[in-house]
């Protein structure tokens, strides 16, 4: 049995994502997505069954909410590791580790967590790892709002990957490096910077990078009312989104393009858009609460596109469905929008012109 593998490298980008929600107006899912390409260094047989076994426990843990149990699997996997000289299974466990302190507020902990990740990556010269191990430490730092912190971690992390040519690794530090300037309301720079990372992500062959960079891109140039060159980046994104299967950043390009394709009441390419959010929200394979949010949003767009065409009736039963999920999730912005859209709309079927 190998060691944790893309897979579990997954696991670590649905905790960043989850982990980074609350960090501010910048979409999180922007520097979520770090590199984890840990080699295999050819040692197996039991011991390294039970590392392995403990870093997916972990993260079973940790999808359950038991941190600290997580963070206790890590460190004994990570005992193990040490003791088979596995430097690259080390290097992983500890960012599950930071990651978790990160996510339960334990920044110290995280930040010593995470610089031990990198340690042990500069130790045995494993570029990746500095690679990931830089850009996850400037992560936390641009969490807790050291942007002149974060802008140093990921400039060393671009410095690492442009010195190996590592494609991947460029993308993802330039993309990080543009979220600094947005943050900072350089809009301009980050666009520039955006450009310049999905066109490494794509070199990279990063279709999953391409598509969170680009769509960065779209909200970014929609925030400058370049409204053309969003559709560009949404379109991009969701045709990359579409290629790899990942329904999250289809439906996060669907919804920039739906923002703009309202405001310019262009009718047709709104169905298009609708259609493909209702097939992938509302197709009646995927039930249960998990999906309720995108839901949510399916309705309420849907109620604006036919507030728009002027049939309120259609427009108030799908307000109305959407509000009730809202209740339910207790998304309290959405209630409220979603309640004066309705007193709007029945204010209009009162008393039409």
């Amino acid at each position: 049995m190998g060691q944790p593998n893309q897979k579990s490298c997954s696991i670590l980008l649905a905790i960043l994502a989850g982990m980074l929600v609350a960090s501010g107006p910048v979409r999180a899912v922007e520097i979520d997505e770090q590199l984890a390409i840990p080699a295999f260094n050819g040692t197996e047989g039991p011991a390294r069954d039970i590392a392995d076994q403990l870093v997916r426990l972990g993260s079973q843990q940790q999808l359950e909410g038991s941190y600290e149990q997580a963070i206790n699997s890590w460190f004994q996997a990570i005992a193990i590791y040490q003791d088979l000289q596995d430097f690259s299974g080390m290097g992983l466990a500890y960012d599950y580790i930071g990651l978790a302190y990160a996510r339960l507020g334990r920044f110290e902990a995280a930040e010593d967590a995470l610089r031990r990740r990198l340690a042990v990556a500069r130790d045995n010269a494993d570029l990746q790892g500095q690679i990931f191990g830089w850009n996850n430490l400037g992560s936390l730092f641009l969490q807790r709002g050291y942007l002149g912190t974060a802008r140093e971690s990921f400039d060393q992390a671009l410095t690492v990957a442009q010195s190996v040519r590592n494609f991947q690794g460029i993308g993802l530090s330039l993309s990080n490096l543009a979220l600094i300037e947005r943050s900072s309301g350089n809009l301009p720079e980050a666009a520039k910077l955006y450009e310049s990372a999905a066109n490494y992500r794509y070199q990279g062959n990063d279709l999953i990078g391409e598509a969170n960079t680009l769509n960065s891109l779209g909200d970014v140039f929609l925030a400058l009312e370049e409204d053309s060159s969003a559709v560009g980046a949404y379109r991009l994104a969701l045709r990359s989104a579409r290629e790899i299967g990942d329904r999250p950043l289809q439906l996060r390009a669907l919804d920039g393009l739906f923002t703009i394709y309202l405001a310019r009441g262009d009718r047709r390419d709104l169905t298009e858009v609708l259609d493909a959010r209702v097939a992938l929200t509302l197709d009646g394979s995927l039930e249960g609460s998990s999906d309720r949010p995108q839901q949510l949003i399916t309705y309420r767009q849907l109620g604006q596109y036919y507030e728009d065409l002027g049939r309120f009736i259609t427009a108030q039963e799908y307000y109305t469905q959407a509000l009730a999920i809202a209740r339910s999730l207790e998304e309290k912005q959405q209630e409220v929008f979603l309640t004066n859209s309705l007193i709007r709309l029945g204010e209009g079927l009162q008393n039409p012109e």
